[in-house]
């Protein structure tokens, strides 16, 4: 009897053995498995990393915003340039001077601003939620003197800016030189776009009124921008003109005032120029 709870005893221990014997292997088991997966998955993830930025940087390199989310603008590369050839044909960006005589040809569709004064129909709303912004903050005493204005109309207030000069003893030429630092020649002038707008009583008087300084603080953002400063006379070929904004679109008159530009030096920049 007590030979057989020996061998019992010992029948016990060695299955109690076996079974920890069998635990350990498959711990073993377990962590090898666990290696295994590690060595293969690791350079997997690395390689998918590697592909991911390899794929990233192979994207076009976003032009950075300039402040108050206005449009990409840049000049740093090829893609960049394209982007802003695009741009530079925009209707709200034509520019129109001296050097850049609109086609004769060149008709805007118009809307009325009122009291017969018209306005391209695609900037008008821009205008008149400006004007209307203005009255709500006390600002009563504005109104729009002119806008669009045709050739014929145009070429009429230039003859007569010439005459007047000549009246002063000035000769052809310099007459004409003279008139046209005030009036442009048809063709010449941004009121045959259409999207340029004198207010009140078209003189340096207006630089005075709250209108005008509603207007420095406020018109870019509805689109609009002061065309022709007191500081870039040099640039624009045009005196100051404190009654005279251009709607330009609210992204590009947003950047030009925090750059301090005249149209002539953005459509520079755009173009990839040297610009101070």
């Amino acid at each position: 009897m007590a030979r057989r709870i020996v061998n019992k005893k010992k029948f016990i221990r060695g299955i109690s053995i076996m079974v920890i014997l069998f635990i350990m292997i498959i711990l073993v088991i377990a962590m090898m498995v666990k290696g295994v997966i590690y060595l293969f998955t690791k350079p997997t993830e690395n390689k998918e990393q590697e592909n991911t930025i390899t794929e990233t940087s192979s994207e076009p390199i976003k032009q950075p915003e300039d402040n108050n989310n206005t449009v990409a603008i840049g000049v740093a590369n090829s893609n960049t340039s394209s982007q802003n050839d695009e741009i530079l044909k925009q209707w709200n960006l034509k520019l129109v001077n001296k050097d850049n005589a609109v086609d004769r040809n060149y008709v805007p569709e118009l809307a009325e601003v009122g009291d017969g004064v018209k306005f391209d129909k695609r900037a008008i709303t821009y205008l008149k939620d400006m004007i209307n912004a203005m009255y709500k903050a006390g600002i009563t005493k504005i109104w729009v003197q002119s806008a669009y204005r045709s050739y014929d109309k145009q070429e009429e207030l230039f003859n007569r800016k010439v005459v007047e000069y000549k009246g002063q003893g000035k000769e052809q030429e310099e007459a004409e030189r003279l008139a046209q630092t005030v009036v442009q020649r048809p063709e010449m002038s941004e009121h045959n776009l259409a999207l340029a707008a004198d207010f009140n009583t078209v003189t340096n008087e207006f630089e005075n009124t709250k209108a005008f300084t509603w207007l420095q603080k406020n018109a870019a953002d509805y689109g609009f921008i002061l065309r022709y400063p007191k500081d870039k006379q040099d640039i624009t070929g045009i005196i100051y003109e404190s009654w005279h904004w251009r709607y330009v679109g609210k992204e590009h008159a947003k950047v030009m005032k925090q750059k301090g530009y005249c149209l002539e030096e953005y459509i520079d920049y755009l173009k990839g120029a040297q610009v101070v």
